[in-house]
Order: structure tokens, then sequence, then C-alpha cells
């Protein structure tokens, strides 16, 4: 009988140590989790900028994996990307530089190889994944809706200015503008941000001193799949994101933002020329 009780009383304090562990484990579990929460708004809330935000984010200690606004702006992307039914080989190479210039940010901030190796896997299968769902605009803005302006400003012209790769087709600018309400923007500031990176396109707006042909490297005789060749090539060189790959500094990139602006220009300037 006591050999029994013994047995008994063995088996319930392991029950009893079980049950302590598990319990230790989920509110360890839970801390991290309110941890997490915590560290997310934070990383938004104290930054000033897009790239900020971002490198707070990636550094954070629980979200090394959990890039949720660098997701949105993949998905994002491959949203502009389809939007006039195709998606084009440039868009695809620009999609993949912008997630490999994230991944890179996060090894610079010292991320593990192996959490870095699964958001690379993560990134590009949203990207392939968020194309073709039928998950809204807005629903993929739902973090960055509530960053700051100078965020919100840094994604929508970067946006906008993959949105150019392809020219900024009708179908194409109105998912553009459709983005740039939800991140509650008004109207005339979309506007006045497309015309920024676009470079205007209204006939008597381009400089009578430059040759837009010239600009993007092209004649006029050229066809016009020539010039548009030659100019998604020049966009692509020019790109923050490339440069920023690239390894190269912020004001080279500055001025290649600058530059982009003016083969934006010339390039509309040139479909206003052919009527197209």
């Amino acid at each position: 009988m006591a050999r029994f009780l013994k047995f008994i009383i063995g088996i319930l304090l392991v029950v009893l140590i079980l049950f302590f562990s598990v319990f230790k484990l989920m509110l360890k579990l839970l801390r991290n989790v309110i941890d997490l929460g915590r560290n997310i708004y934070g990383s938004v809330k104290d930054s000033n900028g897009f790239a900020d935000a971002y490198k707070n984010f990636s550094s954070n200690e629980y979200s090394k994996s959990r890039l949720s606004i660098p997701e949105e702006v993949i998905a994002l992307m491959a949203k502009v990307a389809k939007s006039d039914g195709k998606v084009s080989k440039v868009e695809v190479e620009f999609m993949s530089d912008t997630i490999k210039t994230m991944l890179a940010g996060m090894k610079q901030a010292r991320v593990p190889t192996v959490l870095i190796d699964n958001t690379k896997r993560k990134l590009f299968a949203l990207a392939n994944k968020a194309k073709d769902d039928v998950q809204s605009i807005q629903y993929y803005c739902q973090s960055l809706s509530k960053t700051n302006e100078q965020v919100r400003a840094g994604v929508f012209f970067q946006l906008i200015t993959f949105a150019s790769l392809d020219g900024l087709s009708d179908n194409t600018r109105a998912v553009v503008e459709e983005i740039g309400q939800v991140l509650t923007f008004t109207d005339e500031q979309i506007k006045n941000m497309i015309s920024q990176v676009m470079g205007g396109g209204q006939a008597g707006a381009y400089p009578f001193d430059k040759d837009p042909y010239k600009e993007l490297g092209c004649t006029e005789e050229d066809e016009f799949t020539v010039i548009k060749r030659a100019y998604r090539k020049l966009v692509k060189s020019h790109h923050p994101d490339y440069m920023h790959g690239q390894g190269m500094d912020d004001e080279e990139i500055r001025k290649g933002t600058e530059k982009m602006q003016e083969i934006n220009a010339a390039f509309e300037e040139v479909k206003r020329r052919k009527n197209i």
C-alpha cells in the first residue's frame, strides 16, 4: 500500500512539474507577443522616414522575420505590376531588387542568417501571391496607413516610381491613386506627387531647350518599342532601390532620383508627340 501511494505521489509530482513547465512556456510566449506589438509600434512611431522605420523594425529582437511594412510594400508593388494585365520582366527585376535591398538592411542589422533566408522566401512568395489574390488595396495598407506622413509619402513615391517603369496606363494610374487615397492623401496631393515623379507631360511643359529623344539616348526616327526599351533601362539604372542595392551613397541616390524625374518627363513628352 505504501509503495502504491509513493507511486501515485510520484506521478502527481511529474504531472505538476509538466503543468508548471507548460504554463511557464505559455507565459513567456505571451510576453514575447506583447513585446512584439510594442516594438512594432515603437519602431514606426519613433522613425523619421520609411528607411528609418524599416531599420528600426528589422533590428527588433522579436520581429526580425516579421516585416509587416516591407511586406505591404512588396504586395502593393505586385498589385501595381499586374494592374495593366501582365507583369513585365523589368517589374519582376525591380521587385527582386527591392527585396534584396530589404534583406541587405536586415544583414546590416545583424539579423541571423536563418531569419533572413526565411524572410526572403516569405517576401518572394508574397510577391507572387499578391498579384493575383482577391485581397484589396486597403488590406495591404493596414500598417502603412497608421505610420507618419513622411513614411507614407516615401512609400507612395516609391510605388509611383515603380508604376512608371511601364508607363502610367489608365488602369495603373487608378490603382496608384487608390493606394494614395487609402494612405490618406488628398486628390490634390496625389496628383502633385504623381506629377513630381512623372515630370509633367503636358503640352508646353517640357523645356524648349531640351531634346526628349536625346535624353533617352534615342532619335526621333526610332520605333516606339526601341524608345520604350531604352526608357526602361534608364529608369532601372536610376531607381533608388537599384542604386541602394548597388551600394551607392545617399547623395548619388538623390541625384539619381532627380535624373529619373528628367527621364520620366522626356518619356512622357515623347509619348505626347507620338500621340501614344
